[in-house]
């Protein structure tokens, strides 16, 4: 009865044996690739990890050297020679810092509405150019001797370059040299 149905349906069992046969083969194929992608994934996160304990050992070295001098260099990698740098800048500034003798301090509130009569892009520059043409005409000091606080340069652009603020409250300081400083002053 089955070899007359297997004659009807135009099956012969040697295709089936050959469907089963291709069937197992497929199978076979797909298991090994799976396994080995999951070797390689385990392999590269083991890498990775590494990689990120080989630099915190080697962070941890170079903080641990520091140069016994000012103007020494240590080996360290790029990243860090720059901030070396920096300290050793931040050093030489602090080292000629003298008390300044004031001669004159005020209070002043300048006006910079003017700068909107500049192109958008240019008015937090005219802004501050106002302020220390604005300081050199009260304080009787030139536009060069002129020192603006990083605070108030913060202020003037704190709505961005576009809309700077129209009025900026300073106290400002002369010394005997003729220097002024303009710092942001109490609210």
């Amino acid at each position: 009865m089955v070899e007359s149905y297997m004659k009807q349906s135009g099956v012969r069992e040697s295709d089936e044996k050959a469907n089963d046969n291709a069937e197992e083969k497929a199978r076979a194929e797909k298991a090994p690739k799976a396994s080995v992608e999951k070797e390689l994934r385990v392999e590269e996160k083991s890498l990775e990890k590494t990689k990120v304990a080989e630099a915190l050992k080697k962070s941890a070295e170079t903080a641990s050297k520091e140069p016994k001098k000012v103007g020494e260099t240590v080996e360290k990698p790029a990243g860090e020679k720059k901030v070396e740098k920096k300290e050793e800048k931040k050093a030489e500034e602090k080292k000629p810092e003298e008390k300044r003798e004031i001669v004159l301090q005020r209070v002043f509130t300048v006006p910079l509405a003017d700068a909107y009569s500049k192109p958008a892009k240019k008015r937090a520059g005219r802004a501050v150019k106002l302020l220390r043409e604005f300081l050199s005409k009260h304080m009787k000091a030139e536009m060069q001797s002129v020192k603006i606080d990083p605070p108030v340069n913060e202020f003037i652009e704190s709505r961005g370059a576009t809309s700077p603020a129209k009025a900026v409250r300073v106290d400002a300081s002369k010394d005997k040299k003729g220097i002024v400083v303009a710092k942001l002053a109490a609210a």
